[in-house]
């Protein structure tokens, strides 16, 4: 019977073990690379979706409330024999973020200017409610229905937007209106919204046409019936901050530019934030008369 012969087991030599090592250590600094280089693509990816899905929904938002501005259950109004005299469901605010300080049902439209956020501006629209069989409803902040009430100033709902730092100190575009109680309250429409500029076109000589864009501060309490467009700009900014070199100098980014090109409004960015940005705007035509006809035509 032929015998098996054992040999003894050889190990591996310390230079060969070393390298294997350094093979070892090569591939798991690699894939970590390649994770790392994956997540941050994708994250960039998430980042700038949020960013053009926030702007895109934001303005859509606020266009829809701009149609809304100066609403009123027409049917009601004009069967009236003593038509209301009512103010403009539109007034606005340059530079301010003291949305607390004003309820323009009772007349109240004015506040600080200076301190807005990024100086960014108030908006404020008023209207009032459809009767129940109206095929289209009129709502709220919140999308809650707005009722059909008296056709009173102080019956009016009105919807002021501005922006506000969030939870985290995250700035945010905030709407604040009356709830069902009657208090005012305020909601978040959209985050990382940095800042908010609006524009005005005005019919100043009365021929129906618009014939100037003005800022807020710029109009006076018989200009603003006459207002024919809005022009809003917002900066929405992303979560992620990017790395870059030490020396790159902080972005800037124009809101609005005036008839010779110049920026209107310029947003700089901190120093070593380097977040993505981007601006977007919308124009919104009112379809609603400021003012009752005194009599049907």
């Amino acid at each position: 019977m032929r015998r098996l012969q054992h040999h003894p087991q050889q190990g591996l030599t310390l230079v060969e073990m070393m390298s294997a090592l350094a093979a070892g250590l090569l591939l798991i600094l690699a894939a970590t690379a390649l994770l790392h280089n994956a997540r941050a693509a994708y994250q960039n990816i998430d980042d700038a979706n949020r960013v053009q899905e926030t702007g895109r929904m934001a303005l859509a938002h606020l266009a829809d409330a701009l149609r809304q501005a100066n609403h009123l259950p027409w049917e009601s109004a004009l069967a009236m024999q003593q038509r209301p005299v009512l103010a403009p469901g539109l007034r606005g605010i340059d530079n301010s973020r003291q949305a607390n300080k004003l309820d323009p049902a009772w007349g109240h439209f004015g506040a600080a200017s200076g301190n807005g956020l990024n100086q960014s501006d108030i908006l404020m629209l008023g209207f009032f409610g459809a009767p129940p069989h109206a095929g289209g409803g009129i709502v709220n902040c919140s999308g809650a229905a707005v009722p059909d009430g008296p056709l009173v100033e102080t019956a009016r709902s009105w919807a002021i937007y501005y922006i506000a730092s969030g939870a985290g100190n995250e700035p945010e575009l905030r709407c604040r209106y009356r709830g069902r109680s009657g208090a005012w309250t305020s909601d978040a429409v959209a985050r990382g919204i940095e800042a908010m500029q609006v524009r005005y076109a005005v019919d100043s000589d009365g021929d129906g046409r618009p014939d100037r864009w003005l800022d807020a501060s710029a109009i006076d309490t018989a200009m603003w019936p006459r207002v024919a467009l809005v022009r809003i700009a917002l900066l929405v900014r992303g979560n992620q901050r990017r790395a870059s070199a030490p020396a790159t100098p902080a972005r800037n980014y124009d809101l609005f530019l005036d008839h010779q090109g110049n920026s209107a409004y310029r947003f700089t960015e901190k120093e070593g934030d380097h977040r993505l940005r981007s601006v977007f705007q919308t124009t919104v035509f009112l379809r609603n008369a400021a003012t009752l006809p005194a009599a049907l035509p």
